[in-house]
């Protein structure tokens, strides 16, 4: 799927802008740090992930591999779409956010938009391994991964079980089963989330 996207900066919305490039604009939903940082104009590369929806498909983006990294790790976890982590990272920065994780301060994380104690309680719990004992994770190490790794990778096979017809609370409850490694690609990861639905059935 669409990788992330190079091109100019056409508009800047209240939560989105228009990538153009090549003749085409795109719409890319973005959170309020990163688009506060685009100017009209400019040149900009924009790492984006696709929703897949029965009605919609929407276009998230990010200027950091970070924030791309953390996005799709909080998909993951049951009760948390595109759109609450999308206002995550307009709330809180990646840094403060990890540190909260860390720190398995309750407090920080129910301030956050859409984040009620239960679904902050959750993310302390699948979010764990974001981060090890002296901070978080580098890339190499299962923390953060570029889009040509690991979160490439489940982020496909997400995109192929929506496409499949499966809802997003679905997705989540199969791909939280599902122990992600480096070395995993998007088809053994299919296969996996596809016999874990079979059981479940």
């Amino acid at each position: 799927m669409i990788g992330f996207i190079k091109g100019r900066v056409d508009t800047i919305g209240s939560n989105f802008a228009f990538v153009e490039t090549q003749g085409v604009g795109y719409r890319v939903y973005m959170n309020t740090s990163d688009l506060g940082r685009l100017v009209l104009d400019d040149k900009v590369k924009v790492y984006t992930y696709l929703a897949v929806r029965e009605d919609a498909l929407t276009l998230y983006g990010f200027l950091s591999q970070e924030a791309y990294g953390l996005f799709t790790k909080l998909i993951t976890v049951s009760g948390i779409g595109p759109k609450v982590a999308q206002g995550i990272l307009s709330a809180s920065k990646v840094d403060d956010f990890l540190l909260a994780i860390k720190n398995r301060d309750v407090k920080f994380l129910t301030k956050l938009p859409g984040i009620g104690k239960k679904t902050a309680e959750r993310m302390l719990l699948e979010l764990k391994d974001l981060t090890g004992p002296d901070g978080p994770l580098p890339e190499s190490e299962g923390g953060f991964l570029a889009p040509e790794g690991p979160v490439s990778a489940l982020t496909e096979t997400m995109e192929a079980l929506a496409s499949l017809g499966y809802t997003q609370n679905e997705i989540s409850g199969v791909m939280n089963r599902i122990k992600v490694t480096a070395d995993m690609s998007a088809e053994d990861l299919l296969k996996k989330a596809l016999q874990v639905m079979a059981r479940r059935g």
